[in-house]
């Protein structure tokens, strides 16, 4: 095969592959969909297996020479070192991860309905009906919860005195529910909607049950540091699973299963990215909440992340969106 002829069978197949590698430095792999990447590898394999017929027949030629310096870029894409792995990752939660939730602003914004919405009837659910109420704490508080408007009652603000015990418990159930809210997608979303509307109204019962006994304060000292970083990774897990399940349910034109299989990389990427943020109040949890400090500074310190949360949220990545919207 003469090498005009072998460039030209071949051409399209590495200007494919230069272009997504040249996407991929840019904005790092993770910025493609599964599809994508699969596409690549494809596109790198056929490529390798080109420069070593071109390596065989034209050893000296600038496309051999062309096509050795594709694969060594292609290869530091697909198989990067730590380094690059590591700028990937950097990459994702300093700028991709935010235009990420601001992409699938609607699900996010329906969990949070969802779940703060809980939390406000549980509160009330406190004053109209407490035995119902006390039902939804989990069973190692109902022992110690008795009702505060009775005479005996009161003991919620003993459950205070276990502090960082107490808090770590409702860290501990709240990674579980990130956990089942985004797996729960793949029930068509019934066990998200659960593990949302029941952790909420949990945290509202407990809110007010701890309002009844006079300890409002010093509850909401014990959850706002943490919780202002840990409901909103709920609602976030909540929001990825409510993507899989609106695969699931409405998939359109195509099947579910390509429907799940067209959502599933943003899904994923937004669950993932909750990951740092429970470490981040895991963090707070422990250093924070132990604290002697007045109980309005550490709800101070709380409402200082939800702010800075925020912030993250809404800024970074703006400048990209216009260009492309442009």
């Amino acid at each position: 095969m003469e090498e005009r002829e072998f460039v030209s069978g071949s051409r399209e197949v590495w200007e494919r592959l230069a272009t997504v590698v040249a996407h991929t430095r840019k904005k790092g792999i993770s910025s493609l969909a599964a599809a994508q990447v699969k596409a690549m590898h494809e596109d790198y394999r056929r490529t390798a297996a080109d420069l070593a017929y071109a390596q065989t027949h034209f050893a000296s030629s600038e496309t051999t020479v062309y096509l050795n310096r594709l694969i060594a870029s292609a290869h530091g894409e697909l198989y990067g070192s730590s380094p690059r792995r590591l700028s990937a990752v950097w990459r994702f939660l300093a700028t991709g991860y935010p235009r990420l939730i601001r992409k699938h602003a609607r699900p996010i914004a329906l969990a949070a309905l969802m779940l703060f919405g809980a939390v406000a009837l549980g509160y009330l659910l406190t004053y109209v009906n407490y035995p119902l109420a006390r039902v939804i704490v989990p069973q190692q508080f109902r022992e110690v919860l008795a009702d505060p408007t009775a005479p005996e009652g009161g003991s919620a603000s003993q459950v205070l005195l276990q502090g960082p015990a107490f808090s770590a418990l409702i860290t501990t159930n709240n990674i579980q529910v990130s956990l089942q809210a985004f797996a729960g997608g793949m029930t068509f979303g019934l066990l998200t909607v659960y593990a949302l509307l029941m952790n909420g109204a949990m945290l509202g019962v407990l809110a007010g049950v701890f309002g009844q006994a006079g300890v409002a304060l010093e509850f909401w000292a014990f959850i706002v540091p943490h919780g202002a970083i840990e409901l909103p990774a709920i609602v976030l897990a909540g929001a990825s699973g409510l993507l899989l399940a609106g695969a699931l349910i409405f998939p359109g034109d195509l099947t579910r299963g390509q429907a799940l299989r067209a959502i599933s990389g943003d899904a994923v990427r937004l669950v993932l990215g909750v990951i740092p943020l429970l470490i981040i109040a895991g963090l707070i949890e422990g250093f924070v909440t132990p604290l002697g400090i007045d109980p309005l500074t550490k709800v101070a310190i709380g409402t200082a992340m939800a702010m800075l949360l925020a912030a993250y949220v809404l800024l970074p990545g703006r400048s990209a969106e216009k260009r492309e919207s442009n």
